[in-house]
């Protein structure tokens, strides 16, 4: 109630106070005057110090922070030592699944998969003359022209040469892997967001060479205290504000939620998903949000200010025919963030009632509303 209006009553209050001492005196000294009957009293509230019930959405939050990462990204290393001869892309741009990002210097690669072909050449002789050695051998053992042990060793010999040809051959593969390694193509969609190497640069195994990232989903890692994780779920919705995009609103879901609370604190970690196929969200923004609960669709609500809870019991002061009525109401879902709470029964959405607990009202008193003066 404004301020004017408080003044309104306590004016009124005291001046019926006033009228009472009278009647008391003129009691005392048996008057034969007429007392004069005591004005009805009468608060007077502006428009805006009451409230009706409303009917929209309604949910229960716990709110998080937290800063936005790409979910899918990966570090390009190089599979081969060699020099870095280029690199075809750079910071911002977009590429594909199999698009050639590097090339490094070949002439390593191709040097040892020559010998590895000429080693490969020189096995098939070795078998192919071992096995001549086993037919031969194995004609004069059914001659007996030779003993059991002498087939045997030619036996050995050939089993050799052939498992040495298999090792040669796998040699080969993988010198053939080495040669097409010295082209670093994507694994992924995504873009460029760093360089680790420039052209001429010696490369070892696993050497970084850029850092490819996937904004199509974004993730963000919050804390959240213990307390508040029996409430929280896998898949609930999230909503975020993030820096720089006013009061537009990303939704999102809980992807993950940590198994321990971190080292020093009563928190956990939990990650909501953020899908962003449009790739206007990037990596390091800031993103403030809040994680729906539970959710009410056309809740009746009214203002949690205007609701007075005794022993379990909740009441509003509302206006009936003119006058104040203390009337009893069962609450709903409360959001103290939006500062509203459920009226599940005890209203009806034409009830006027008072939007403040003030502890001066009281039932059965008569009300006026009146306007705002400017």
């Amino acid at each position: 109630m404004p301020a004017k209006n408080l003044k309104r009553f306590g004016l009124f209050a005291a001046g019926l106070g006033a009228a009472a001492g009278a009647a008391v005196f003129i009691n005392h000294t048996h008057s034969l005057a007429s007392a004069q009957p005591a004005s009805v009293p009468v608060i007077e509230f502006a428009a805006g110090d009451l409230a009706q019930p409303q009917t929209r959405d309604l949910r229960l939050a716990i709110s998080i922070t937290g800063t936005l990462a790409p979910r899918n990204w990966t570090t390009v290393k190089s599979k081969v030592a060699g020099e870095l001869k280029t690199i075809l892309v750079r910071e911002g741009e977009s590429v594909k699944p199999g698009q050639v990002l590097a090339r490094i210097d070949t002439q390593d690669a191709q040097a040892r998969l020559d010998e590895k072909v000429a080693d490969l050449e020189g096995g098939r002789a070795q078998l192919a003359l071992a096995q001549k050695n086993r037919s031969n051998s194995l004609a004069l053992l059914e001659q007996k022209f030779i003993s059991q042990n002498a087939f045997d060793s030619v036996q050995s010999s050939y089993q050799v040469s052939e498992a040495r040809l298999k090792a040669l051959e796998a040699q080969l593969a993988v010198a053939k892997k080495a040669l097409a390694d010295t082209v670093v193509i994507a694994p992924q969609a995504g873009i460029i967001s760093q360089r680790h190497a420039q052209a001429g640069e010696k490369l070892p195994i696993d050497g970084k060479i850029l850092t490819l990232v996937d904004l199509a989903e974004m993730e963000v890692e919050a804390t959240v205290p213990a307390g508040d994780i029996p409430s929280i779920r896998v898949g609930q919705e999230v909503s975020f504000h993030v820096e720089g995009f006013g009061e537009r609103d990303f939704i999102g879901r809980i992807d993950r939620i940590n198994p321990a609370t971190q080292t020093g604190s009563r928190s956990i970690l939990v990650y909501a998903m953020l899908p962003n196929r449009e790739g206007a969200l990037k990596g390091g923004m800031f993103a403030r949000g809040s994680v729906t609960l539970s959710r009410v669709v056309q809740a009746m609500v009214v203002p949690i200010s205007a609701v007075q809870e005794t022993a379990g019991k909740a009441q509003v002061f509302a206006i009936v025919d003119g006058r104040l009525e203390l009337r009893p109401v069962k609450l709903g879902l409360r959001s103290e963030d939006e500062g509203l709470v459920q009226i599940v029964d005890g209203l009806d959405a034409q009830t006027r009632i008072v939007r403040a607990r003030l502890g001066i009202l009281r039932p059965g008193v008569q009300v006026k509303v009146v306007a705002e003066r400017n």
